[in-house]
């Protein structure tokens, strides 16, 4: 008669720790990296924030809320979000479902030639744009002739920077999202795609009712991030406005009118408190999103 071995209380613990440990393997470097980069500069400005003259005091969040210049900061940044944030969804969810729904040969170039922009960032994009608004070295120039756009400061001049800001930012960032969305459509299990065909549902059907709602996390991560981005524009602006002298102010954006308390009035808790505000906003909207999409939600996005 065979002998069942029973598992031992070593054994048992080992099988319970296993999964435990492979966590931590994990999640480890991220949280000491977030410890170090991320928490601990955050509690060391909110303590700059509140000492002014070695003393606790409310003093750096009272004059950087009543700075002039915040209000034309914040709504720079404001409108700024509210034309690039849209479009970028629209270009990064329509391109990505297009490329997805008739795949071909073409399809891998296409992502190619969408991410294209996208490797070249920062100053160096700011650069770029700056040559191609300028009539003297731009390749549209006849289109900046019929606009009738002379120079660099006339198209960086007034409302047009925000428009130059948002075609900027959906080229650059675009590319890389519309990847990151394209693999995960080509992740969605099959059966599911091919139900919704069996059952006659069109391109357009499949999309909105089946496709979008499975990847909607992903959609919510690519606002998410676009947010934060963009709310703490800064390289763009600073760039643009040696091709505009007088016409961008150095405190366009709030991110500027912080670095501006920090590097040419040298008051770190007032940069600390505009700092942790910028952080504050973009936090509460990070968690708008989450729960409005139900984000980390582990049921279909039609249950309740």
């Amino acid at each position: 008669m065979a002998v069942v071995a029973q598992p031992t209380m070593t054994s048992r613990r080992r099988r319970r720790l296993a999964p435990t440990a492979a966590v931590w393997i994990l999640v480890g470097p991220y949280a000491l990296f977030l410890a170090v980069f991320g928490l601990a500069p955050a509690g060391y400005a909110l303590w700059t924030s509140f000492v002014v003259n070695g003393s606790f005091s409310d003093g750096h969040w009272a004059a950087v809320f009543h700075d002039y210049r915040l209000g034309d900061a914040a709504t720079h940044v404001t409108t700024y979000l509210l034309l690039w944030l849209p479009i970028l969804l629209l270009t990064v969810v329509s391109l990505t479902f297009t490329l997805h729904a008739r795949p071909g040969r073409t399809t891998s170039a296409l992502q190619l030639v969408y991410y294209l922009p996208g490797a070249v960032t920062g100053s160096a994009a700011a650069l770029l744009w700056l040559f191609m608004v300028s009539p003297d070295s731009s390749p549209f120039f006849p289109l900046l002739k019929l606009m009738d756009i002379r120079s660099a400061t006339d198209a960086l001049s007034g409302g047009s920077l925000v428009a130059v800001l948002t075609v900027m930012g959906v080229a650059v960032h675009a590319g890389g999202w519309i990847v990151v969305l394209y693999g995960a459509l080509n992740a969605l299990p099959k059966d599911v795609l091919e139900a919704a065909q069996v059952d006659g549902a069109s391109a357009w059907r499949t999309m909105w009712h089946v496709k979008l709602p499975m990847v909607r996390t992903y959609v919510a991560f690519v606002l998410i991030s676009s947010f934060a981005s963009g709310s703490q524009v800064f390289v763009e602006p600073t760039v643009l406005s040696t091709g505009a002298p007088g016409q961008i102010s150095p405190t366009w954006s709030v991110n500027q009118l912080a670095y501006v308390y920090a590097t040419q009035d040298g008051d770190f808790g007032k940069a600390a408190a505009l700092s942790l505000a910028m952080l504050a906003v973009g936090v509460l909207a990070a968690w708008i999103v989450i729960t409005r999409t139900r984000m980390y939600s582990t049921h279909s996005p039609d249950s309740r």
